[in-house]
């Protein structure tokens, strides 16, 4: 362990705990490069990820383990005295509100520490993680008369946002590569062995049938592994509609650069073990959503 230089600390209060962060400057050993191949993460509600290889990692649903406590709490804390103009809130009410916050508290705590462990095993254990870029704000967008209140709560849960983030930089770390692709490639319509793709997959189906060659897999497990197949195409430069040269557009809010070779086909990102956002290569684009 070499040393590090303190650049600075800054302190925070979060449900009721106080925590001192600090800014150092340190020199980092590069790690050596994972020898496992490249792994497809199919990230759902049901189980968290479904990788290529045919694990299954559970969803622990965090925010339902403590949802009676919060509502039992937040339902006592309506009839507290609250802030208003011309009156202090009560100490009940205050009490109230701490130990409501300290349970919010709990579940962001317990989310980020599993999302962590997952993470952390993938960066170091292979050399290509590919992802899909996901539409949570479409996916978890109000519907009327709170149909899909549930439904939002399990995806926001689930973060499947922070779980990407977290690879981003974690890849980087590790020597390994990250891959995002495209939201409208059609990782679950299509067969991972014969690669046929179906017209309509609702969401009620959850085992993939092929009427092509007759595949009957598990429909997260059959997106894993198109995902992991599509990873040594886009690596390897073999993708359909791959290009050669690259035209860098400015990087988004995660700090990844996009880049497209043409109009016809849709980015994949691809970072390289450097931990700068590398050149991103393409991938056919797919008609259909997944």
């Amino acid at each position: 362990m070499g040393a590090a230089r303190i650049l600075s600390v800054s302190l925070s209060e979060q449900g009721g705990r106080w925590f001192a962060s600090f800014t150092c400057e340190a020199q980092r050993v590069d790690a050596a490069p994972p020898r496992a191949a490249a792994v497809g993460v199919d990230v759902g509600v049901k189980l968290l990820a479904v990788l290529s290889t045919g694990e299954m990692v559970p969803n622990p649903k965090h925010l339902s383990r403590y949802a009676r406590r919060q509502a039992r709490l937040q339902a006592e804390l309506s009839r507290r005295r609250g802030p208003r103009k011309g009156c202090a809130p009560s100490k009940r009410g205050q009490t109230t509100k701490g130990r409501l916050a300290r349970t919010h508290t709990k579940v962001a705590n317990a989310r980020s520490n599993g999302l962590h462990r997952l993470t952390t095993r993938l960066a170091k254990t292979h050399t290509v993680v590919v992802v899909e870029d996901l539409n949570v704000a479409g996916m978890t967008a109000a519907a009327p008369r709170g149909r899909k209140a549930g439904l939002n709560r399990a995806v926001l849960d689930a973060a499947p946002g922070e779980l990407r983030r977290q690879l981003a930089y974690k890849t980087a770390w590790y020597s390994s590569k990250l891959v995002v692709a495209d939201r409208w490639y059609s990782s679950s319509k299509t067969g991972s062995r014969c690669q046929t793709v179906k017209a309509k997959l609702s969401l009620a189906e959850r085992v993939y049938r092929c009427g092509q060659c007759g595949l009957v897999i598990d429909r997260d497990l059959n997106a894993a592994r198109n995902l992991a197949s599509l990873a040594e195409a886009v690596c390897t430069g073999t993708a359909s509609g791959a290009g050669t040269s690259w035209d860098t557009i400015p990087a988004n809010a995660h700090g990844e650069e996009r880049s497209m070779a043409s109009a016809r086909c849709s980015s994949t990102n691809c970072e390289d073990s450097s931990g700068q956002p590398g050149q991103t290569a393409t991938a056919a684009e797919q008609s259909t959503a997944a």
